[in-house]
């Protein structure tokens, strides 16, 4: 194919720099135009032609290289949608796992302590938290202030235990008769009316009592109760 006599500046620039040195500025700015002064009569053009269509097939095949890349950017995941998507999975198991821990430790702690476990659950739930930063997802108590706290699941059921607002769902020592608990090894059993004593043989407050005596305690009032209503 014969080289164009006139170009525009577009055309010169993509030339290679053996084309261009063919063209020279024209007259018009931007303009270039074959400079066929410097050919000899009867100079064989051949090599020129086909130089001119090699460079043609070059930047052929770099705008079908090009069309192919874009293709494939295009067809290229959206990284920011794995990403989000990949958070929601992550989230749905970090709540599930969240919730497992709470509900587990609160159903375990309520059907130990509690003759009616599903009325104690919500109280005990709304005092437990998961934590899953470290190596392993743990279920942590949290204190009054609502705060993750070092008290363990063991020492939140002895509170609820000795609350006296959930005295009648506590399960109860299983006494042998008159809904008296049962006396501990080396200590006289609780009759009416009878509280632990202290170091000075005085009755122990309530406050002062241990989670165990407060139990026996709040049982031995409703069987005191219970007595004095049957009378």
């Amino acid at each position: 194919m014969a080289l164009a006599f006139k170009i525009n500046k577009a055309k010169y620039d993509a030339l290679s720099d053996e084309l261009k040195g063919e063209y020279i500025a024209g007259e018009k700015d931007g303009e270039f135009v074959l400079d066929v002064n410097d050919l000899p009569q009867g100079e064989d053009v051949e090599p020129i032609k086909r130089a001119l269509e090699k460079e043609r097939g070059i930047t052929k095949a770099q705008k079908t290289t090009i069309a192919d890349l874009n293709k494939k950017i295009d067809e290229f995941p959206d990284v920011e949608a794995l990403k989000a998507d990949n958070e929601k999975v992550v989230g749905k198991y970090k709540s599930f796992t969240e919730k497992t821990l709470v509900d587990n430790a609160a159903l375990q702690i309520a059907t130990k302590i509690s003759t009616a476990p599903a009325l104690l659950l919500p109280h005990i739930k709304s005092r437990l938290v998961a934590d899953v930063s470290g190596d392993e997802p743990v279920t942590k108590v949290l204190g009054a202030d609502g705060k993750v706290s070092d008290l363990t699941p063991e020492k939140l059921g002895e509170e609820f235990i000795a609350n006296k607002d959930f005295a009648a769902i506590i399960i109860g020592s299983k006494a042998s008769g008159g809904g008296m608990p049962p006396a501990k090894p080396g200590s006289q059993p609780l009759g009416r009316g009878t509280q632990p004593k202290d170091g000075n043989d005085k009755p122990k407050l309530f406050s002062d009592m241990t989670p165990q005596e407060r139990v026996d305690a709040i049982n031995a009032k409703k069987a005191e109760k219970a007595e004095a209503a049957q009378q």
